[in-house]
């Protein structure tokens, strides 16, 4: 029997008798119901919900209440997985069904994260854009493939190219992911330095032409 079953058969007009704070999380609530404790709740659900000491719950709600208790704690993992970076909205849904949720239950959480501007999917390509770019030196087409695989609308990736993807930009983007090889390469006759640049570059995400100009204008190349 799982445990909102055994809920609904313990209690059929449960009253709050107590709310204690987590230890680990004090904007989280242990509920007690007629003494035993019952079920984690965050402060959301608490307010929503009005689970104050005394407050008695109509069996037709006790339901409802477990479901949003549920939800509740799923946003906490969510709160932690942001503090790393955000999330798509697919890259969200994907992870809940790997852990076996019901569509039901990740519904509501998605819808949550957006009612707290939380998932965004616009906001997260700009920030996936900018940090890819900053940090991995990749052409267009390499960063808009990633957003089509982050589940990315293509009217929102479209949508990026503000001016920040101009050919002259693309090109000193390249430049600077060649430096490094460069290096590697110096050695190499200048053929198989082009052909290993071209590659690189190619397989960097640049355009074909965008890697043409490079490898001609780069004098370590010539």
């Amino acid at each position: 029997m799982d445990r909102k079953k055994q809920l609904k058969k313990l209690y059929l007009m449960p009253k709050v008798t107590s709310l204690e704070p987590q230890k680990k999380n004090p904007h989280r609530f242990n509920i007690f119901l007629d003494g035993e404790f019952a079920f984690g709740a965050d402060e959301d659900l608490v307010v929503n919900r009005r689970l104050v000491v005394g407050k008695i719950i109509p069996a037709e709600d006790l339901d409802k209440i477990l479901f949003e208790a549920e939800v509740g704690k799923l946003m906490e993992k969510m709160y932690r997985l942001w503090s790393i970076r955000q999330r798509s909205e697919r890259e969200v849904r994907n992870y809940f069904r790997t852990k076996k949720f019901s569509q039901m239950v990740i519904d509501a959480v998605v819808e949550n994260l957006k009612k707290k501007d939380m998932i965004n999917d616009l906001e997260f390509a700009r920030s996936w854009v900018e940090a890819r770019r900053r940090s991995q030196n990749k052409g267009i087409r390499a960063i808009k493939a990633e957003l089509y695989q982050k589940g990315i609308d293509k009217e929102i990736i479209e949508s990026m190219d503000n001016g920040q993807w101009t050919m002259d930009n693309e090109k000193q983007l390249a430049q600077k992911a060649l430096e490094k090889k460069l290096k590697v390469w110096r050695n190499l006759d200048p053929q198989k330095l082009k052909q290993k640049a071209t590659e690189f570059l190619l397989r960097r995400g640049f355009e074909y032409e965008i890697v043409k100009e490079v490898i001609e204008t780069l004098s370590d190349i010539r």
